[in-house]
């Protein structure tokens, strides 16, 4: 859009740079919360990451393990260790800044990890002993 006034300038704001604070946004909640929830996402994130990973190896490992029960549970705990490193990762750098700082590409993608790689546990059957000791029914 032309100014009018001859310089070629344009009346459209410039983009902020990367890194700044977007002048008018403040953060919803006090520095020392974020930090708490920083803290606890990546415990979160860490004990996921740790237990999932124990789950895949001693399944491996041992073959008596090797059962279409216990293969389901590695099926869950594979999508919850995608879930800990896909979807915890973004959400605790945005706590350690106080904000979101992903784009909004960042957002879709948060969004889109965490129901492609949670759906498997939203379909596991409420008590997991239960689904362990019945028979599969047709």
């Amino acid at each position: 859009m032309h100014s009018g006034n001859g310089t070629g300038a344009t009346s459209r704001p410039q983009p902020e740079a990367v890194g700044h604070e977007v002048p008018g946004e403040r953060p919803l909640f006090s520095a020392g919360t974020y930090e708490l929830l920083a803290l606890l996402i990546a415990t979160i994130g860490t004990l996921g990451v740790c237990n999932n990973l124990l789950v895949l190896v001693l399944y491996y490992k041992f073959k008596r393990l090797r059962t279409p029960t216990n293969l389901f549970l590695v099926n869950i705990s594979l999508s919850d260790l995608l879930v800990s490193v896909c979807g915890v990762s973004l959400t605790f750098m945005s706590c350690l800044r106080s904000r979101w700082v992903w784009d909004a590409a960042g957002c879709v993608w948060d969004g889109f990890s965490n129901s492609l790689f949670g759906g498997c546990r939203r379909s596991r059957p409420s008590d997991p002993y239960q689904m362990s000791t019945d028979k599969f029914k047709f």
